[in-house]
């Protein structure tokens, strides 16, 4: 009774993970400029760089009513400075340049993207 209880959390788990990529759809270097949002909506909490793995990085625009935006990015469309493994860690980052020094995470188009403090 338990091996199958712990057979059928497996399968569940096995699902979710070979799922996890397909949630993220695929930007090509043409249409870069439109992962990043300038928004002052009350409702957008930001972007955030989540990583990547050997062929694409992965980003989320996130949102607090309508759903979040996930995209991947071919690796040799984007080069970023601060690069790390997919789901190890998060990173917001911002088209918005503050008065203050900022440190630049990629460019898109000659836009500068900075990591968010």
């Amino acid at each position: 009774m338990m091996m199958k209880r712990i057979s059928k959390y497996l399968v569940l788990l096995l699902i979710t993970i070979s799922g996890c990529d397909q949630q993220y759809s695929q930007v090509e270097q043409g249409d870069l400029n439109e992962i990043f949002n300038i928004n002052s909506s009350p409702t957008f909490i930001g972007d955030f760089y989540e990583g990547s793995d050997q062929e694409f990085h992965y980003f989320s625009s996130r949102w607090k009513i309508e759903g979040d935006r996930k995209v991947k990015v071919p690796k040799t469309d984007l080069q970023i400075t601060k690069e790390f493994n997919f789901g190890s860690e998060e990173l917001r980052v911002t088209v918005i340049n503050s008065p203050s020094p900022k440190t630049v995470f990629c460019e898109i188009e000659g836009v500068p993207i900075y990591i968010a403090e």
